[in-house]
């Protein structure tokens, strides 16, 4: 198929756009004087391997979730997940908030794979704060939080996406 060879560059313009969009915006002095430091944008989505595709996965929600956008993280996940995603972030947008955080470990724990399915096993440490859309000023302190996670990643014609998370953590998430 021809459109999954392009997905890369397609996903990357999107995020391109998304990124000068918001740097505009800063340009404005109404982000610059809220003190919110402007979004990083993932630059390279890496479906080859199970492994790849959990780190991209990771990156591009991230950034998603950093800009209330669940589209921009569509390229490394399968729409079930992708349908989770855009739940959790409808739901801070109805809180008029956003998240940033920042992955801080990220250590595999065990790969088992069955056919076109495979399940990555984690231990993850993250840093994470809320902060308002409306007025990009941030609402929380900075919060550590540790999970053992384990991603289902399905084999596609696009490449490995993931389809399912789960994660359970190792003490309060707040």
């Amino acid at each position: 198929m021809r459109i999954s060879r392009f997905l890369p560059v397609v996903v990357l313009a999107l995020v391109a756009a998304v990124v000068t969009a918001f740097s505009l915006t800063a340009c404005t002095g109404k982000a610059a004087s809220a003190g919110i430091a402007p979004p990083v944008a993932p630059v390279t989505v890496d479906l080859s391997t199970p492994q790849a595709s959990v780190r991209t996965y990771l990156q591009f929600t991230s950034f998603a979730y950093r800009m209330a956008n669940s589209d921009l993280a569509t390229a490394a996940m399968t729409p079930d997940e992708g349908v989770r995603v855009d739940s959790y972030i409808q739901l801070n947008r109805e809180k008029d908030r956003g998240i940033e955080q920042l992955l801080l470990s990220f250590t595999e724990r065990g790969v088992s794979q069955e056919g076109t399915r495979t399940l990555v096993a984690a231990a993850e440490k993250w840093r994470y704060r809320y902060f308002s859309l409306s007025k990009l000023t941030y609402l929380s302190p900075s919060y550590d939080a540790s999970y053992d996670a384990t991603y289902t990643v399905v084999r596609q014609a696009t490449g490995w996406l993931v389809d399912k998370v789960e994660a359970q953590p190792r003490g309060t998430v707040k």
